[in-house]
């Protein structure tokens, strides 16, 4: 059957933005396929556009891209029982974002987590950026997982256009966002090293302002350029002499793709390459030879400082394999899974659109159908018609079985009607979502009897410790809370308040109220140490609340990861 020669629709809903991964994953790749078939329709519909829903019904074929978005779990279901195929991308690993990252404070959330992982197992497969992430969603999923690499989005001239040999001064550089600023400052010392020794060196740094400023390079030897488009970022690497593509070996960037050594190569510009896994396999097929240490990079930089030869010749090796190997137009695999995922024939959709691509932003969403169900059922609860607000629920429940929030809120509907069913809808909660620890939580929230709530409070302590630290910090408020309220109600709680201290050394509420509990108890020691230990807190807070108010953890956990990589660099070295 050759699909590319009929009117198929392909429908990717895209996150538009002016990035790298926008480009790379979204829209240069349907681009590049409304060319290599040109019957087709494919569109990049914006991921928040309200059409979403309606045109992802009748697509042939729908891919979602980095979509937490659970109301489409209703529509892969329909799409599925009329023979209708869904791919879903993830190209980050969202269980170990770097802390730097704009999105780490969403990563960190284990709901958010879920979500992408039920979309991961509705769909028809995978679609990844390297090996990386295939190992790890391997673990999560049994859909196949399709490895379409990173390229180039246009053919290449030859290397003789391109080539820029060195003028009196060297450029070296680099560029990144926000969620590589770790990578950058692990190699900083060592650049200034070399920028001291070595006078015409210049050291050429792209990205957000912060960094030109704790890298504490000589601002003579520094060139500095704020973080910007992708077109910006290609006129800044063609600046450079050599490049850097520095990479701690974290869980996060041994799921990233190879893609800096693509753009640096395509414009001429030799990479120095960590052996890191992203980049062993092109490595392995252009024969370039990685560094492992510190030692080893400082070694290569000056190496080719003073071999103007070699790096050109090496250049040129990079260069031609990436024309040859690494440049979109000319790769057809996304072209052939899309293929192998096509209906038998077209649907007869009634698209207003001609064959080719497409972007379209739409009509930005004010909210998904969940939160308008959400904030119906809240309004009929405040006006005191919690009934009404359950049957509404429950008939979201059944139209989108795998949405928890839904499911909670029906829970919390028979609550307040003093059903008793409220216990059975938990458990078949539970069965449903057994990672979503919010049922556990909601059911020690409502434990009638101490015996109940030991029981209880056993199991979520249990499956606490075993939750990575960012999702136990997630979930911290709830449980101290729940923990307060029922130690002060009944002391016979003080145990289990201890263990929950023991998780969350810093809830101060809490400790405080263990503090009164222990001192009704006769227990006076122990309760002076509690004591002494939220007035020492109290005079940390008020000496250091300006300082601590304005500085982020991502801050402080960027500086540990960076030292990290150069303690552990240096022992290596």
């Amino acid at each position: 059957m050759n699909t590319t020669a009929q009117t198929y629709t392909i429908l990717q809903l895209a996150f538009l933005k002016d990035i790298g991964d926008s480009y790379h994953r979204l829209r240069w790749p349907a681009r590049q396929l409304a060319a290599q078939a040109p019957t087709w329709r494919v569109i990049n519909l914006a991921s928040n556009a309200e059409e979403r829903y309606a045109w992802a019904e009748k697509a042939d074929l729908l891919v979602i891209a980095q979509s937490r978005d659970v109301d489409l779990l209703p529509i892969i279901e329909r799409r599925r029982a009329r023979g209708l195929k869904t791919l879903a991308e993830y190209n980050d690993n969202f269980y170990d974002p770097p802390p730097s990252s704009s999105v780490a404070d969403v990563w960190h959330s284990p709901l958010i987590r879920q979500c992408y992982e039920r979309i991961m197992n509705a769909c028809d497969g995978v679609m990844v950026t390297g090996p990386g992430l295939k190992e790890l969603l391997g673990g999560k999923t049994d859909r196949p997982i399709h490895i379409l690499e990173n390229h180039h989005p246009s053919p290449l001239p030859d290397f003789d256009e391109i080539w820029r040999e060195p003028s009196e001064t060297f450029a070296i550089g680099w560029g990144g966002s926000s969620g590589h600023i770790a990578d950058f400052l692990s190699i900083t010392p060592l650049l200034r090293d070399l920028a001291r020794e070595r006078p015409g060196l210049r050291l050429h740094i792209m990205g957000d302002a912060p960094l030109a400023h704790f890298a504490h390079l000589d601002p003579a030897q520094l060139v500095f350029r704020n973080w910007g488009t992708m077109d910006e970022y290609f006129d800044f690497l063609r600046c450079l002499n050599l490049g850097l593509a520095p990479l701690i070996d974290t869980g996060f960037n041994r799921c990233r793709s190879d893609i800096k050594a693509i753009e640096m190569g395509s414009q001429g510009v030799l990479p120095l390459l960590p052996d890191r896994l992203p980049y062993q396999k092109i490595i392995a097929e252009t024969g370039m030879t990685p560094y492992r240490t510190h030692r080893e990079l400082r070694e290569k930089i000056l190496y080719y400082m003073d071999n103007r030869d070699a790096l050109r010749r090496h250049a040129r090796r990079l260069f031609d394999y990436i024309r040859h190997h690494r440049v979109g137009p000319q790769r057809r695999e996304r072209l052939q899974l899309y293929s192998s995922m096509l209906p038998p024939a077209p649907l007869e959709a009634g698209w207003d659109l001609p064959p080719g691509y497409h972007e379209i932003l739409g009509t930005p969403a004010r909210s998904t159908p969940t939160v308008r169900i959400m904030q119906q059922a809240g309004d009929l609860i405040n006006q005191r018609q919690p009934g009404r607000a359950q049957v509404l629920l429950h008939e979201a429940v059944e139209n989108n079985p795998q949405h928890a929030d839904l499911v909670l809120a029906e829970i919390e509907a028979l609550l307040m009607q003093g059903d008793p069913s409220w216990r059975h809808t938990l458990q078949l909660g539970r069965q449903r979502f057994p990672e979503d620890l919010r049922f556990d939580f909601l059911e020690l929230r409502h434990a009638d009897a101490s015996a109940e709530r030991f029981t209880l409070w056993e199991r979520a302590l249990a499956r606490l410790h075993r939750e990575p630290p960012y999702a136990r910090r997630f979930h911290a408020t709830e449980v101290t809370s729940i923990i307060h309220e029922q130690l002060r109600l009944d002391p016979a709680m003080l145990d289990v308040a201890e263990r929950v201290l023991a998780l969350y050394p810093a809830a101060w509420a809490l400790k405080h109220e263990v503090a009164h509990c222990l001192e009704r108890r006769h227990e006076d020691a122990r309760a002076l140490q509690y004591f002494g230990e939220l007035l020492t807190a109290k005079k940390c807070h008020e000496q250091n609340h300006e300082f601590l108010s304005n500085t982020t953890d991502a801050w402080l956990n960027t500086w540990l990861n960076t030292l990290t990589e150069r303690l552990e660099a240096n022992q290596t070295s």
